[in-house]
């Protein structure tokens, strides 16, 4: 009876040793087919990793350009008026400018996808003025209605420099609600023609503390000669370091041009002051691919 329990019991032992070794084979061999998928899975990402590098490499390289780009304008210019009277509420002058690159054109999509998201956050300033013009004019008795002057907004843009490496784009921009003068300002846009990027700061300086310095010297000397020395705001001097922004800079062919808004050193009537900076004054913190001269 021990003998038959006893063999019984190996029995058991080995049925339960067998299923064991079945189990931990099926499970080696599903660690197995995972680990398999895990490093195909890691091979496509990182083939799909690597695909992209190259193509922002590629992107980043640009491609040399042989014909410099066209730019034209869509007008989309209005006159808003009040739908039960008639009276003019709002004058809107503006347009957008359109790149064409046969070269490249998905460098040229970049540039107009930057001019259309320009042109959908222009519509929205247009749709508060209109309803700032149509408040104020309901807000008036009827005889001063007669006096009733329409607001205005504009943004326009005009091309300032265009080559086969840069293309500067500038847009005068004016808003009236009614005060003594209009609130204008100018501020620009400098294109890597080659790639279409949106060049900013750190792509045109090397050294921007340095090159900030040399560009400080330059509108210092600008708006303390003749005609905006006498027109200069109070304690302008402290205020020079905050002129260079990342939208009001671009390039031409003779250097770097630096916008001055009203009100930032000197009064309104100053004017936009355009500062041009040498490249040979920032030949060495400028980045050699922009120097073009």
């Amino acid at each position: 009876m021990k003998k038959k329990l006893l063999l019984f019991g190996l029995g058991i032992c080995l049925l339960f040793t067998a299923c064991s070794g079945k189990n931990k084979a099926e499970n080696t061999k599903q660690k197995e087919e995972k680990t398999e998928d895990n490093q195909e899975a890691k091979t496509e990402k990182e083939e799909e990793k690597e695909e992209k590098k190259d193509k922002d490499a590629a992107e980043e390289a640009g491609v040399e350009l042989t014909k410099e780009p066209e730019v034209t304008f869509v007008d989309y210019s209005e006159d808003i008026e009040d739908e039960t009277s008639g009276v003019l509420l709002l004058s809107v002058t503006e347009n957008s400018p359109v790149v064409s690159i046969p070269e490249n054109e998905a460098a040229a999509e970049k540039i107009n996808m930057a001019f259309e998201q320009k042109h959908t956050e222009v519509q929205a300033y247009i749709e508060e003025d209109e309803e700032l013009a149509r408040s104020a004019y309901e807000g008036l008795s009827e005889e001063e209605k007669k006096d009733w002057m329409p607001y205005g907004y504009g943004a326009t843009y005009k091309m300032v420099y265009c080559s086969t490496k840069i293309l500067s784009i500038e847009a005068q921009s004016y808003q009236w609600q009614g005060t003594p003068h209009p609130n204008t300002w100018t501020s620009s846009y400098c294109f890597d023609a080659s790639t279409g990027k949106l060049l900013s700061l750190s792509d045109i300086f090397t050294d921007q503390a340095a090159a900030r310095k040399i560009v400080e010297e330059h509108i210092l000397k600008k708006i303390t000669e003749e005609p905006y020395k006498d027109g200069l705001m109070e304690d302008y001097e402290s205020f020079v370091p905050d002129v260079l922004t990342e939208d009001v800079f671009y390039l031409n062919d003779k250097g770097l041009v630096v916008i001055c808004n009203p009100y930032m050193l000197a009064n309104y009537a100053a004017g936009i002051i355009e500062i041009e900076v040498p490249y040979e004054a920032l030949k060495d913190v400028m980045n050699e691919k922009y120097m073009l001269k």
